[in-house]
Parts: C-alpha cells; structure tokens; sequence
C-alpha cells in the first residue's frame, strides 16, 4: 500500500516580546495547510484501499471466468467425441440395415424362385398322374420352351425380353421399362420395391 507522507514543518520558538501578530499569522496559515495535506492522504489511502478491493474482486471475477471456460472448452471436447461415436453408431446401424435388406431381399428372391419351381413341377405332375391326360413328347417340349419364354419375358411389359438386371436385388426386366420407370421417377424395383438409382442397373445379354 503506498502512503503519503506529510511535510514535517519546525517552527522557531519566539520569546513573546518576539512574537508578532503577523508570526501567529503565519503560523496558523502553515497549520492549516498541514491539516489539509493530512486530510488529502487521508482520502488518498481510503481511495488507494477501495481501488485495491476492487482490483481484487475483479482478478477473482476473472480467475472464475477462466475456470468456467475451461469447464466450457472440455464440455464441448466431451460432447464432440460422443457425437463422433453416435455419428459412427449410426454409420454402423445403417449399413447393418443395408446389409440385411440386401441379405432379406436376396433370400425372398430366392424363395419366390423355388416356390415357381414347385409350382411347375406339381402341374407337370398332376398331368402324369391322369393316363388320359398323359401329354406327348412334343407337348412336354412345347410346355417346356413356353415356360423357358416366361422366363425370358419382362415381367413388366411381357412383352421384351429381359435384357437388363438392377444389381441392387437382381432382378431382370426389359431395359425398356428399367429406363421407363428410372425416366418416370418410380425408381423402385417392379418386383421386390427395392429402391435404385442411375448407376444400379447393366444391360446383360442372353442367347
């Protein structure tokens, strides 16, 4: 704390023949201006000691506000690293989905195909269990290629054949008709409504 320090005055002493109206004077002039100097460093040391309180709340006030950023700065690197994990969670869950759609998809394929196989061949054998209805050799043949031709009919139109595969499923249409409903905005496979885009479908050639 810094103080001031007050003229120290020493005044000759006077006999009283000696002293004079004016001397007194003098005296009381210089008294007075001690007393004002003493009460100038008084306000001086009231001012210097408020001003240090002050300073010291303000350093507490500031010591606090880098405390509460701090906590700020490692609650946002804590809530960034959970972000990164659910966003990686979330990356994982759906390419599980996918996976699993694309695994579902690949079996009802599947299962659709046996079960027309099933169905085929319990016609031909209800046909061989009738002796009447026995057909011939040629019939068998033309059962046979007409089946062969559904087959390789687009399920569609049936009306092109099946010249193009939409590689998200599998499935096979008419380019035709791929590129109808591409056109059209119904951009989901006819058969499973697998969704698919520009890039999902290649032309194949049979026969």
């Amino acid at each position: 704390m810094w103080g001031l320090q007050t003229a120290s005055y020493t005044f000759p002493e006077l006999s009283a023949e000696e002293s004079t109206p004016a001397q007194a004077g003098l005296v009381d002039a210089q008294l007075q201006v001690v007393r004002k100097l003493e009460e100038k460093e008084q306000l001086l040391q009231s001012s210097i000691g408020t001003g240090e309180k002050e300073l010291g709340l303000r350093t507490q006030a500031l010591e606090m506000s880098k405390r509460k950023a701090m906590d700020a700065a490692q609650l946002a690197d804590d809530l960034k690293a959970q972000l990164e994990l659910a966003q990686k969670k979330l990356h994982d869950f759906q390419e599980e989905i996918v996976e699993n759609t694309a695994t579902r998809e690949k079996e009802l394929f599947n299962l659709k195909r046996a079960e027309e196989d099933i169905s085929r061949l319990r016609r031909k054998l209800e046909t061989t269990k009738k002796p009447d209805m026995v057909p011939s050799c040629d019939e068998i043949l033309m059962e046979e290629i007409k089946d062969y031709k559904a087959c390789l009919t687009c399920l569609c139109c049936n009306m092109l054949k099946k010249d193009a595969v939409l590689t998200r499923c599998f499935h096979v249409f008419c380019f035709e008709c791929v590129k109808t409903r591409y056109d059209t905005r119904q951009r989901k496979c006819p058969k499973c409504n697998a969704a698919f885009g520009a890039n999902d479908s290649h032309r194949i050639y049979i026969g």
